[in-house]
């Protein structure tokens, strides 16, 4: 074998190494952005889910109770599929409608005053739960007491809360 043609053969099956590289550097760039869009689908359903699971307790929200009826939803609003370390952040937003024993204690165990302002912003998939006429009130110790935001209406039994990474 000729020194020209060792290095023609060599030239040739280092493009051939190069050109594979290339295919397959290309090939995951493709599914990394496909595993975003996935991810990113996910979320999206994640996100529109209404769950009715009793997953929130009197330590989450002082006062609930055994309520009998709840929804509730999980908003990410960081981007959850970075694939950069760290936390993702979630936001729940819930309606709960208390048992009256639970909402009679709740109105009695702390000072409600009616909410000033603006109404909480209840999120879209939710607002069906939420009946026109709520008188919303307040607590500041409530809210001190315990790991979410809380919108109260003792007439209705009705509790509407907002809490981050519980």
């Amino acid at each position: 074998m000729t020194r020209r043609s060792w290095l023609l053969a060599a030239s040739s099956a280092l493009g051939v190494v190069l050109l594979a590289a290339c295919g397959g550097a290309f090939r995951l760039a493709r599914s990394a952005d496909t595993g975003e869009r996935d991810c990113a689908a996910r979320v999206a359903a994640e996100e529109a889910t209404i769950r009715t699971d009793r997953r929130w307790t009197d330590r989450d929200v002082p006062g609930v109770g055994a309520y009998p009826e709840i929804h509730w939803q999980v908003d990410y609003p960081s981007f959850a599929c970075s694939r950069a370390p760290g936390p993702t952040d979630l936001r729940y937003q819930g309606v709960v409608r208390l048992a009256p024993a639970d909402a009679r204690a709740l109105a009695t165990t702390y000072v409600w005053t009616p909410g000033t302002g603006a109404a909480p912003e209840v999120w879209p998939g939710l607002g069906g739960y939420v009946p026109d006429g709520v008188r919303w009130r307040r607590s500041a110790d409530h809210d001190a007491a315990g790991t979410a935001e809380v919108w109260f209406d003792p007439a209705r039994s009705l509790l509407l809360f907002t809490a981050v990474d519980t």
